[in-house]
Formats: structure tokens, sequence, C-alpha cells
């Protein structure tokens, strides 16, 4: 049985760091392969954490709200499962007297356990490449294998200082010092993160009151009388990239979605050609409330639509997601009294405001852009 470090999965290309959400093992629990024991956060979603081998979880070292880098260790697995340390003491030492770390060097080492295969990030303790990686020179006497030598390089740990716990008095990596704990943050840091990159952009809003049917539900309406709207208008279903505006091939919604750890967009791909549109937004919404959505699912925006008219709300301004061009914030639907022939009558009315990257369009095209809305809202 050895002890390996169950990491920070990458699970984006963008993804550097996540936060621990919760634990669903304690220390001295039996964990199978593929069982989910954490779920951590990505600045995009939630997601969980499996097991990569049968094991016991020997040791907890990212708590919930801590935020870990990509390839640190979140928790210690003691397995039998092949790894770094797999073989490494097994038998005795040969003659003369063992050097475990300069003889078993150029051996091909898997990876330390890494808990998501969809999108595997690089383990710090890891050679991901056929070549192993140079191991750096021993002090004279120390013997330590080859992980514990390579992390405590990178963290500036003299081994001299550590006291080994393997086989003839070496250092394994379970015997360097805890990683140092990074500071907590809140899930509105992301949120903050993001809204400061929006602060960047040159944006306007346009607003309009619109006729709305009667009856259905708004948010299913809106999202596909915006995708219908933006397929109309390509010019806006784009972003400003190199210096040039660069249209997009399909129109992704962002659905903006209130959840107990802030808030979401996951991102419905061009809504307006699907029938069953209606459940699709209904079960995109409770999973989102429920920390289950995939990555790909929080990925293809290419607009962004809030709805606070369930707040009894009428107008607000959104503010862009990079890089998207454009954000449409929708209020109360609400009988409003406006002109008719031969007088004054009522009528279902919504005031939205369009929000535009000014650098991708202009009033103008704001204004088309909603005129297409309103017509697509009374097909």
């Amino acid at each position: 049985m050895q002890e390996a470090p169950l990491v920070m999965p990458k699970m984006s290309m963008t993804m550097t760091e996540g936060t621990l959400v919760t634990w669903h093992k304690s220390e001295g629990d039996e964990v199978r392969a593929g069982e989910v024991v954490c779920e951590v956060a990505t600045d995009k979603v939630d997601m969980e954490v499996e097991a990569p081998a049968d094991g016991t979880l020997a040791r907890i070292v990212a708590q919930p709200d801590d935020v870990v880098a990509v390839g640190e260790p979140i928790a210690y697995l003691t397995t039998a499962a092949e790894d770094l340390l797999a073989g490494l003491f097994d038998g005795p030492a040969p003659e003369p007297a063992p050097q475990p770390e300069r003889e078993r060097e150029p051996e091909p080492v898997p990876a330390a356990p890494a808990p998501v295969a969809a999108q595997p990030g690089p383990a710090p303790a890891a050679p991901a490449a056929a070549e192993p990686e140079p191991v750096p020179a021993a002090p004279a006497g120390v013997a330590a294998v080859p992980a514990a030598r390579r992390a405590a390089a990178e963290r500036g740990i003299d081994l001299a200082t550590i006291t080994p716990t393997g086989p003839a008095a070496t250092i394994r990596l379970a015997d360097l010092p805890p990683l140092e704990v990074k500071p907590r943050r809140s899930p509105r840091a992301v949120i903050a993160r993001r809204m400061s990159a929006s602060a960047q952009v040159p944006q306007f809003v346009v607003y309009r009151d619109l006729e709305v049917p009667a009856g259905g539900d708004w948010t299913t309406v809106f999202l596909r009388a915006l995708a219908g709207a933006l397929r109309r208008h390509p010019e806006l279903n784009a972003e400003w990239a190199d210096g040039d505006v660069r249209r997009h091939g399909h129109v992704g919604v962002a659905l903006a979605v209130d959840t107990g750890r802030g808030l979401l967009a996951p991102v419905l791909r061009d809504p307006d050609l699907d029938d069953g549109l209606a459940g699709r937004v209904r079960d995109l919404v409770r999973r989102a409330r429920a920390g289950k959505l995939t990555l790909a699912e929080m990925s293809g925006g290419t607009t962004t639509l809030s709805n606070l008219g369930g707040f009894a709300v009428d107008a607000f301004h959104a503010l862009l997601s990079p890089p998207q061009a454009t954000a449409l914030a929708v209020g109360r639907v609400q009988e409003k009294v406006v002109p008719v022939p031969g007088g004054i009558g009522l009528s279902l009315r919504c005031t939205v405001g369009l929000t535009v990257d000014h650098r991708v369009g202009d009033g103008a095209d704001a204004a088309r852009l909603l005129a297409s809305v309103q017509e697509l809202l009374t097909l």
C-alpha cells in the first residue's frame, strides 16, 4: 500500500486553480475507483471529482472554500494501485548501499492519480512525456524517492531537514510538509473578475418597450426571439478579436441563472431551432441550481439573456460578458395603457435593454436587432 496525492484536476484549457466546494468522503473512508469523493468549482462550473483508484482517503488537506492550484494535492489516498511509489521499495536493496533514486530514475512512472479523465492536467509530480524529467541532485547522504526530490526542489525544501519514514531511511513524498493553504475566496470573486473585464469594454444600452404575446414562459419566449433575431443580424452575433469583428457560426444564448452560490450562465446552443426549448430550459436551470452542469454547457455563449421580471424589476442594464458583444435585459411583463385606434387600450408589454459592444456594433444595429425581436415575439 502506498500513499498517493489526489490533486486538483485541470478541467478546462484555461483553468489554473479551483475551489474545493464539498467533500463526499471523510478521512478513513474506503473509496472505489470512479466513486465521487468531492466537488470543486472552476471559474465556470462545479464539477465532481472521482477517486482514481481503490483505496482509503487517508488525509484531507483542502477544506471547502480553499482555492487550490491545478496539480496541487487536495487529499491523499492510501492505495495498492500502481503509482509513483509502486514497487519502489520492493525486495532487498541492491549491493552496494541502496540508492533508489538514482537506480530507478529512468523508469517511466505513472502520473499522480488524476481524478478527471476528460481534460487531464499536468500533475506536478507526474512526468507526462516519455522522457523522464531530470531529477534534482540529492544532497550527500540523503535518500529520497524521485517524486519527493522533485517536489522538494520545486518548493525550495532542503531534504536534509526532512525526517524520512520510508525503508532504508528514504524520504517519501508524504514526508514533505503540507502545502501552504491558499487564501479563501468567496464565489463573488469569480463574478467580480468577470465583471471587471466587462468594465473595460466600451458598451451602450438601447431600451425599447415591446409588445408580448399572452401566456407562455417569458424566459423561453425571449430566448427564442433573441436567438432568431441574432441569426437575422449576424453582424451582432460576433465578438471583437485581434483588432476586428469576428462573427460566430452558431447562436449560443447564455441564460443568467440565480443560484445559491451566485450567478451562473449556462448556454443554450441554437435555441430558436429547438421545438422542445421550454423543457430544455427548465432542466438547465434545475441543474444549474443543483451544481450539476457540465463544462460544455458553460461554453459557446455568443450573447446573454437576463430576466429579472420575476423580481418585479421593470427595466435594467445588463453588463456584457466578454467576449460576447450583446446582452439582453428583460424586465417585468405587465399590461400597460397604450394608444389604439379611436382611443386608448391595454397591451401586454415589457421593457428590454440591449447592451452592445460599441466596437462591434452601433446604435442603429441595436435598434434593428430589437425590431427583429419584436417581430419574432408577435409571429
